[in-house]
Order: C-alpha cells, then structure tokens, then sequence
C-alpha cells in the first residue's frame, strides 16, 4: 500500500486528508508538502462541536499538582535567551493551551482584526463599520485616502512578516494585505476613541462607531476581540497611522480595560499613574496591554534558584505565619514574599496582585499567558502572568484554599470554589514559569529555614485555637467559682462590708466567669 502511495503526485493528494483509523502516516520531508491553497471566499471553517473538547475533570482532593516536580527539574539551559531569526511577532495560539481549552478564548465573536480570521462569515457585519471608521480617519486627519493608503502599502512588506507563515497569508497580494491593514487599523483606533471620547457627554449619534448597532450592542465583545493573541495588527502598522491621528487615547482606552481586573475598579486616572517606561515598541496592542498589567521588568538575570519544596497552599501559609495582602500597584508581576517589619519581625507577608475572574478577564488571562509563551525565553523576565497563574495554582489545592484567598481580596470570581480551582491548575499546568515565581518561593524557603521553631508554636497555635479558648474559658469560670466559695466561709466581715455582692458583680461581669453566676446567686440567697 506504501508504494502505491509514493507514485502517486502530490497533486492529487487532496489537502489535509483525514487519517483512517487504523492508517498510520508515514513521516514526510518539508520538501514534499505541497503549499495549502487559501480557501475560497465561500468557504467557512468547519465549526469545533463541544464534543470534541477535552472536558476539565474536577480534581480530588487533595490535587496533586505535577507543577511540583516539573518546576524543580528546570535547568540553567531550559530559560537561557532563544535567538528569534524571524520577525514573527503575530503567532498562532499555542496548540497544548488551544486544546486545553475552548475555542471562546481564542477567537473573535465579533470583529476580525488581521488576516488570521478574516475569511469567517459570521465576522462580516463588522466590515462596514470598518468603512465608517476608516471614512472618519481621512476626515479627521484631512487626508486623502490615496495618501493614507501609499503609507500603508509601503509598509505592507514588514507587517506580513510579523504573521507567522499561515495559509491565510500565502496567496494574498501586498495590495489586499494592506487594504485589511488600513481597514483593520483604522477601526482599531477609531474604537479607541469611540470609547474614550474627549466629551463623555457627547450624545453616541454623533460617534461614527457607536451610532451604529452592531457596534454599540456588542461594545462588550468588540472590546474582548481586540485583545485576543490571533487578532492583532502590528504595531507598525498602529504607529504609522498615528502620525496622521496622533491624539489617539491608547494608554486611556488599556487603562479602562485594566479596570476590569482590579477589585475596586480603580479610576482611569489611577490606572495611568506610574505606567512603566520601555525602550522597545511593542508587537501589538495586546503586547502593549500585557506591559501595562506587568509593570516593570525587575531583573535580567537567569539564575535559577534550587527550591527544596513548592507546595505551601494559602491555607499552609495561614498555619505558618504567612499572610496574604493584596499589591499596592495591583500589577501581576509586582509578586514579593517578606518579613513584616513589626510584630518582632516573625510573621510574614506574600504579597499578590487582585483578579476577578469572569468570561472576559479569564480570556484575557489565557491571551497574555500564551502572549508570554510566544516570546519564550528571548528575556529574563518574560514570564510574569504565567508566574502569576502558577503561584495562585500552587497555593489552590482544595476549595478551602479558594475560600483563603477570597477572604484576603486576592480573588472575587462569580464560579464557585470548584471552578476557580479549576481554572487556575488547567491553565498552570501548560505554562512556564520566569524568575519571580522562583523569587517569591526562594523567599518562603528562606522563612521557613529562619522560622522554623515561630512556624511551629504558630501552627500549634493556629489550629487549636479554639480549643485553647475554651480550655482558658473553663478554667476562668473555676477560678472564678473557687474564689466566691473561698470568701463565704469568712463570716466576720459579712457584717462590716457587702463584699459577696461585690464579688458577684466582678465574677458575672467576666467573660470567662459567667458559668458561674447562677451557683453564686443561689450561695447568697442563702446567706
């Protein structure tokens, strides 16, 4: 059957045949893969059934977590720099995060931005609200749109480079490209200040945007779109037609959709305050978006720190004197685990940024997760959300430990403790990890040497608490009873001072004497 198979042109092989079940395929040369034709402009992707996704089995209790013996085998070799020869920097989703999870986290429902989803048809109400924004762009900047076009095309070249080498890109000519360039990017900028307009109450009918319905009813989506890793335009392409339109509110429209993130959905003012500097562009608008929820890079350094033990769970840490506080910047990569400064210096704090988790901020998680896991290793600090996905993972192993981190204000989902669980150790489990998860339990190895006798009497403490209480409680309520005996039997000063009244007053007015007050009073009716 095998030689049948080789005489055969590759012509006539059709493309991307579905294997039988019991056909095995041969491995092929890259030589002799033909080049996959685009698809027809009717043709419509064949939709993924539910069926076919892997469903998230609940885990048992207690969840062992493989990232405890995967994180400790890392090397020194494993996070060194990766050189990228190519300028690809719009790459498909990561294929083990794509089937780990539904396709709702990786594709547009709404506006297709770039080529990758261009060709689907329930995309296409979108086009011509498109065209009005690219009709506003000309307008506002007062140029032809024959010159914005010649900027666009003279860029054409390099923004298709950026597109990893997709069968959607390989039969479509630099003019179409750029036409989808112009389009695209207009609408992304265009939608930003739809969104942040400069008058907030300016009637929506004057917006070119948002007086159109299939834009204001589904703001929502549209918003959910652009930050998704497969739909993106490079940020050339944003930064050449900001030349014309410089007063586009970028940092204003990323700051508002960060406040989707934040618990107390801080203002926008607030949210612009101390964004970091850096001295190279950004890929995307996405890229841009996971700059400003990391904050600053902290080290370029790859060492990587031996860790004996990753398994402390948020309830663990209660037991040892660990408490959990929310960040001050409110950025996931702002992570530190330290001594607090008071309190003879015993206890300490893990300090961790707040999430809430919905459909969107968890798309939005998974995007700039698989964002980081295209970058690679090309930068030390690479890393800081799947770092940030990986430590809440660690410190979730049961629903206790979600109802934990609940009550500090480090998580407010809407799901139920199980989902939370779930979502934080499915997605763990396909990420790597940068150098602040080793900082943060580097740190907490370094407090358990130092404080191994306090985390002792501390956890003793921590979990007989009650039981302490009550003993002290019980022996109270004695020592009270003990003592108003010991005084009846003195009669010759009954006569010169009240004082078994006195005494019953301070023993009833003790918290921990109370059992004792009814004994008390029937010894003094008798007196």
């Amino acid at each position: 059957m095998s030689e049948t198979r080789r005489e055969e042109p590759c012509s006539s092989i059709p493309p991307r045949p579905p294997p039988s079940p019991p056909y095995e395929p041969r491995p092929r040369s890259c030589s002799s893969i033909p080049p996959r034709s685009p698809p027809s402009p009717p043709y419509e992707p064949r939709p993924r059934s539910c069926s076919s996704i892997p469903t998230r089995s609940p885990p048992s209790p207690p969840y062992e977590s493989p990232l405890v013996v995967s994180r400790l085998s890392f090397a020194y070799p494993h996070n060194a720099p990766v050189s990228r020869s190519s300028a690809t920097t719009i790459e498909r989703f990561p294929e083990r995060l794509q089937e780990a999870f539904s396709p709702f986290f990786t594709d547009p429902i709404a506006v297709s931005v770039g080529p990758y989803h261009h060709d689907k048809l329930r995309l296409e109400e979108m086009e011509a609200a498109k065209s009005a924004a690219l009709e506003e762009f000309c307008r506002v900047t007062s140029q032809p749109l024959e010159a914005v076009r010649a900027k666009i095309v003279s860029l054409a070249g390099d923004a298709r480079r950026c597109y990893a080498d997709d069968y959607t890109l390989r039969d479509m000519d630099d003019g179409w490209f750029a036409d989808m360039m112009l389009s695209d990017g207009c609408f992304l900028l265009q939608f930003m200040a739809s969104m942040c307009p400069d008058d907030p109450n300016a009637p929506p009918e004057a917006d070119p945007l948002m007086s159109r319905a299939e834009v204001h009813t589904r703001v929502d989506a549209i918003a959910r779109d652009v930050l998704l890793l497969e739909n993106q335009v490079p940020w050339l392409v944003l930064e050449a037609l900001m030349e014309f339109r410089p007063q586009v509110p970028v940092d204003k429209f990323l700051a508002l959709m960060a406040t989707a993130f934040d618990v107390g959905n801080n203002p926008i003012q607030q949210a612009l305050a101390g964004q970091p500097e850096h001295d190279q562009p950004p890929p995307h608008l996405l890229g841009l978006f996971h700059r400003r929820q990391v904050g600053a890079a902290r080290t370029q350094s790859l060492r990587v720190p031996a860790l004996s033990s990753v398994s402390s769970t948020a309830v663990e840490l209660a037991e040892m004197g660990v408490k959990l506080i929310v960040t001050k910047t409110k950025k996931f990569g702002d992570m530190t685990m330290s001594k607090r400064r008071h309190r003879f210096g015993l206890f300490g704090e893990l300090s961790l940024a707040p999430v809430v988790l919905n459909d969107l901020t968890e798309c939005w998680l998974l995007n700039m997760a698989a964002h980081e896991a295209c970058l690679g290793a090309t930068r030390a600090d690479n890393f800081a959300v799947s770092s940030y996905v990986s430590v809440v993972a660690l410190l979730v192993n049961r629903p206790e430990d979600v109802q934990e981190l609940r009550g500090k204000g480090i998580i407010v989902s809407a799901s139920s403790d199980k989902q939370t669980l779930e979502f934080f150790k499915d997605l763990a489990t396909e990420l790597r990890v940068g150098h602040r998860y080793y900082d943060v339990f580097e740190r907490l190895e370094e407090y358990k040497r130092e404080r191994w006798v306090w985390i002792a009497v501390h956890r003793f403490l921590y979990k007989n608490i009650k039981t302490i209480i009550a003993v002290l409680s019980v022996v109270g309520a004695l020592a009270g009873l003990f003592k108003t005996i010991l005084s009846l039997k003195q009669p010759q000063r009954q006569s010169s001072e009240p004082w078994p009244f006195v005494a019953l007053f301070v023993n009833c007015a003790s918290p921990a004497n109370l059992l004792s007050c009814q004994f008390n009073r029937r010894l003094l009716y008798r007196v």
